[in-house]
């Protein structure tokens, strides 16, 4: 009511203001953006600490940077886009989730192009999905396809008198494995190598759907820039420069400076006067909003008090308090959880399993996959209503397993002694010291199993299938892409970020949902953390800012905070 209220107050001076726009955009429109496609996302948000002793540039959050990509599509006029691509250090989830709103432009009629130095198979990829493509004459990629090459410590632990002991639920769960063995055992050897072929198909039909390029072609370790362009992946070389300034001249070519521009620039003060322009109604509403809730990292074994963020890892308190917020704020609609971790702390993840589902019983939650929901990563998604995710998604690993390490024969080698006072049945297992008790080994084995199956419960539960079906087909630890575990059911869908949320929108019967990205804040705490020893002294410059001229950054109209909730209205 008062939001009515003071809508109808201001109204005159409201009208005023869009007429004022409307007649800035008649001055401001253009018919080609410029923009780059960062090599990093964020997940978290830097205190002020932080931002005062490394006072570099924060990444875009991806919700935001591919609403933008979004935007654009709606712009009146707007002919062409030109992406420079830097190398992505992020995974094939946000990377396909960029190529589908680059061909989502294509297809809407926009023209694209895309311009990058060198990089891999990622970069490739994302150059792929542009309509024309450009490279230095000196560009050069690096492109890895799907294989691995992991360590096994068995040899070595032998050698240092180190005893590994694990407990999985199933031949599949094989983290032991490389603290055990020399090599991997038959079926987890199996499972890894469907699992990378079937990476490798996508990234097959995806580079051919996209530019026709043959995936043998990236078999080679390096290719330069002519080669590509002789075989018609990249349309001309170009220097980084001529593409970044001529970028408003047809083929980006400035023969003499009197030629004239083909292209008018869309600004990025022009591209947000335009959405307030649009966005504008005679009478303020409120929209129902959705909390898109990052999930990233190892879900710890910490059950103590602290409830502060930690970057990179999954804190039961943390995520507690949090949960709890969003089921009591009225003004949430909805919750997506962003998954993007391979597990942990199985009492955690059921701890966090239930308080999901509190919350759940209060709004629709639902989880996107981005890169990996892997053992505690799914099992957390099953308490809500749906699961999404990309092909390229990494899930599955359902199951459980325990490891322990014995270092008596070690303690041996440097004449050390321990000596075991009032121990009691089962007490080793909390000891390094010794082999465990036949008694006690029935006992861990037991745990495994019934962690296996209250998990196994979860599922069965969420996705409706029999504990038979799950154990001979699913389970026991066995590790799938999204499309594959989209098909078995597992998963409700693999679309992009945006198609789900827009189908959430559709179910909560509204046309326009405010889309709140909830990043935890990167403290001090984390920064010392992260910090190695060799860490530079300049790049601890707290007056670097007052040196630093002001520079527009392409990618501001995408992700600076005021204006990323004009964005988010989707």
């Amino acid at each position: 009511m008062f939001r009515i209220l003071f809508s109808l107050i201001f109204l005159p001076v409201r009208i005023l203001f869009q007429g004022f726009r409307i007649l800035s955009w008649t001055i401001r429109k253009g018919d080609h953006f410029y923009l780059e496609i960062p090599s990093s996302f964020s997940f978290d948000k830097k205190s002020f600490f932080v931002k005062f002793l490394v006072p570099r540039e924060e990444a875009p959050f991806l919700v935001d940077f591919l609403l933008g990509l979004k935007a654009l599509t709606k712009v009146p006029g707007l002919k062409k886009i030109s992406f420079h691509i830097s190398n992505p250090e992020y995974g094939f989830g946000e990377v396909w989730n960029i190529c589908e709103a680059i061909q989502n432009l294509n297809e809407k009629g926009i023209e694209t192009s895309g311009f990058c130095l060198g990089g891999g198979t990622k970069a490739l990829l994302l150059l792929s999905y542009c309509k024309y493509r450009y490279a230095s004459s000196a560009s050069e990629f690096f492109p890895i396809l799907p294989s691995a090459e992991p360590y096994f410590f068995g040899g070595a632990a032998k050698k240092f008198g180190v005893g590994v002991e694990a407990y999985a639920s199933g031949a599949f769960k094989a983290f032991g494995e490389t603290f055990q063995r020399t090599s991997f055992s038959a079926p987890a050897r199996k499972n890894l190598e469907t699992l990378l072929t079937d990476h490798t198909n996508l990234l097959t039909e995806s580079f051919s759907g996209s530019s026709g390029l043959d995936l043998k072609v990236l078999e080679e370790p390096i290719i330069g820039a002519e080669k590509l362009q002789k075989i018609g992946f990249l349309t001309e070389l170009l220097e980084e420069d001529e593409f970044e300034e001529n970028y408003l001249f047809e083929n980006y070519k400035k023969e003499q400076e009197t030629d004239k521009p083909k292209y008018k620039k869309l600004s990025a003060k022009g591209f947000r006067l335009y959405h307030k322009k649009s966005n504008f109604n005679l009478i303020s509403k409120r929209i129902p909003i959705v909390a898109v809730l990052p999930i990233q990292g190892n879900i710890l074994p910490d059950l103590g008090r602290e409830e502060d963020f930690r970057s990179r890892q999954v804190s039961f308190r943390y995520y507690q308090e949090l949960f709890k917020e969003l089921r009591e704020d009225p003004k949430v609609s909805a919750v997506v959880l962003e998954m993007n971790s391979p597990g942990g702390s199985a009492l955690v993840s059921e701890l966090l399993y239930r308080e999901i589902k509190k919350l759940s019983k209060e709004k629709p939650v639902i989880t996107y996959i981005l890169n990996v929901a892997a053992s505690g990563g799914y099992y957390l998604s099953c308490a809500t209503e749906t699961i999404h995710g990309t092909p390229y998604s990494i899930v599955g690993s359902i199951g459980a397993v325990m490891m322990r390490f014995e270092l008596k024969g070690l303690y041996d080698k440097f004449g050390i002694k321990k000596e075991r006072i009032g121990f009691y049945p089962h007490r080793d297992i909390l000891s390094e010291y010794g082999k465990l008790s036949p008694k006690s080994e029935k006992f861990l084995k037991q745990e495994v199993l019934r962690s296996r199956d209250l998990f196994y419960s979860r599922v069965i539960e969420a996705r409706k299938t029999s504990f038979k079906e799950l154990e001979n087909k699913y389970g026991e630890g066995r590790v799938f892409i999204g499309k594959t575990f989209q098909k078995s059911g597992f998963l409700d869908s693999c679309d992009t970020l945006l198609d789900t949320l827009q189908k959430l929108k559709e179910q909560l019967k509204s046309s326009k949902i405010d889309i709140r990205y909830l990043p935890g804040t990167y403290s001090w705490k984390d920064l010392i953390q992260d910090l190695k020893p060799g860490l530079q002294m300049s790049g601890w410059n707290l007056f670097s800012k007052l040196k630093k001229d002001p520079k527009q950054n392409p990618l501001e109209i995408l992700h600076q905070s005021e204006i990323a909730k004009e964005l988010s209205e989707f």
